[in-house]
């Protein structure tokens, strides 16, 4: 079970390195500009959904089935452990070690959905600042001649 989960991780982060998101904004620079305290808010009531509010679909779709995926792997191991059967096929402890090992996945994605999202936020406006203050851009020297 943990290869499978090993798998799941390995496969989310290459799609969200395959599909890397250019921001087309058509709205003006006060409007642009992201508020981390929303970002942050906004993830604290789900994970992904500071992702969709910064502009990035794809992860936050991703983070969102991912956390659903693992709490509804959690509740089944739930269910397995405390109305354990002989005729499962696995021991009790099996379904203990489970159920713990989706409760620390969903924990980690939710904290780690937090932690996108605001530092996302926080660096939308990065690739402005860095093109207002290139001592290159205006002379092409870095000593200015």
């Amino acid at each position: 079970m943990f290869g499978i989960i090993k798998n799941i991780f390995i496969f989310v982060v290459f799609i969200s390195l395959i599909f890397a998101q250019q921001k087309m904004d058509f709205r003006t620079e006060d409007e642009r500009a992201k508020n981390p305290n929303i970002a942050l808010k906004k993830s604290l009531i789900f994970p992904g959904v500071g992702q969709l509010y910064n502009d990035q679909k794809i992860k936050g779709y991703t983070l969102i089935a991912a956390e659903l995926f693992s709490l509804y792997n959690f509740n089944e191991n739930r269910k397995k452990y405390k109305d354990f059967n002989e005729s499962y096929g696995k021991s009790q402890d099996y379904y203990l070690r489970e159920r713990n090992r989706f409760a620390w996945i969903a924990i980690g994605l939710y904290f780690y959905g937090i932690l996108d999202s605001v530092v996302e936020a926080h660096l939308d406006d990065f690739d402005k600042i860095v093109r207002e203050n290139d001592p290159l851009l205006d002379t092409g020297d870095i000593d200015g001649e």
